[in-house]
């Protein structure tokens, strides 16, 4: 089978890679994004007309951004600007929602919370925790889904933050808060789901890597798949910004793609099917040759513990403990559970759209 470094890969990728080519292949996949949350009863147009209408966006003002690091001005998921425009920002828990049936598709709609909730468990089991007034921090938040989330499952903590590079994703999940919008269920139907107010929950715009929070002043650090999107060595970066902002005891919180379950690898040695996946992630080739250091880069960072286990059929989830003061200094514990914890693969193949899709066929 062909590999990320086989002639066969090698060409083509640099045709997948071409403007011409992206021209093709991009505007089928967020088709084939689109199908996929609609097929599993996203309403993604309804949505999508109701967050359009729900604000004044052009007089939305948008947070000052730092400089944009290079990596981050590729196109991403479809769009020609990445994450820098309204209409990323509009489609982001749109997409999530698809993502969510693709990764668990006999749960429809509800894809997304099973999806998650997979991750948290997972992240239970491996003693995850925050302290009642806990101050936590959301790295790649987007526009908030996963923020509002840990708001919600630990009403004790004292402030959950948002971080996130992009100012228009900062935006609409700040107006989001401001709206707080019901879901489709309200008579008109509003965002795809509900949005409370809540006070604990801010969102700033600042790069991952260079947060300008003070030293040790965290409690938890959340990075739920963000890493596949960035290239190693800005990984690297981040995980020992996640260290220094830390307190010590506190944990960083990882859920990711495992490119050692047999889902991915076989998806993987598809130079065809991978590189056409690829086309909307400019850096997963490069994470997928990364990701089985990642333990070894955190014990490297500074962290004293680190734990891993399969989160789902194709994911893993990482929470990773700064020592203790009280701690004596030691040698690393790294435990990789991922082989005993595996779990059954229920992502859809890659052309299907709906587990009906894959019933018929």
């Amino acid at each position: 089978a062909a590999t990320a470094t086989s002639p066969g890969q090698a060409i083509l990728s640099a045709i997948f890679d071409s403007p011409i080519y992206r021209r093709l292949v991009v505007p089928q996949a967020r088709r084939t994004m689109v199908k996929t949350a609609e097929e599993n009863g996203v309403e993604w147009s309804e949505a999508l007309e109701w967050i359009r209408e729900a604000n004044d966006w052009d007089s939305e003002e948008l947070p000052e951004a730092p400089p944009m690091p290079d990596y981050y001005t590729a196109p991403f998921h479809a769009y020609d600007e990445g994450n820098l425009s309204w209409e990323a920002a509009f489609e982001q828990e749109l997409a999530g929602k698809a993502v969510g049936a693709r990764n668990f598709p006999r749960a429809k709609g509800e894809g997304e919370a099973a999806f998650r909730d997979a991750f948290d468990a997972t992240l239970a089991s491996l003693g995850a925790a925050c302290p009642d007034d806990g101050v936590v921090v959301d790295m790649g938040s987007g526009t908030g889904t996963s923020t509002r989330r840990l708001a919600e499952a630990y009403p004790r903590a004292a402030s959950v933050t948002g971080i996130d590079l992009s100012p228009y994703m900062v935006a609409v999940g700040s107006a989001l808060l401001r709206l707080a919008p019901g879901g489709r269920d309200v008579d008109p139907p509003e965002w795809i789901s509900p949005v409370n107010e809540d006070a604990r929950v801010t969102f700033i715009c600042r790069d991952i890597a260079r947060t300008g929070l003070a030293d040790s002043s965290v409690d938890v650090v959340s990075l739920m798949l963000v890493i596949h999107e960035l290239p190693p060595e800005v990984t690297r970066k981040v995980i020992a910004e996640a260290w220094r902002i830390l307190r010590p005891g506190g944990q960083l919180w990882i859920g990711e793609m495992d490119f050692e379950t047999n889902g991915f690898r076989k998806l993987r040695a598809n130079p065809l099917l991978f590189s056409v996946i690829r086309s909307t992630e400019p850096y997963l080739d490069e994470y997928a040759e990364y990701h089985p250091s990642l333990a070894h880069d955190l014990a490297e960072s500074g962290f004293a513990r680190v734990e891993l286990a399969a989160a789902t059929g194709r994911h893993f989830a990482c929470v990773a403990t700064k020592a203790a003061r009280s701690e004596p200094c030691g040698d690393v514990v790294i435990r990789d559970r991922r082989e005993e914890t595996a779990l059954p693969d229920t992502h859809l193949a890659t052309w299907e759209a709906s587990s009906s899709s894959s019933e018929s066929s």
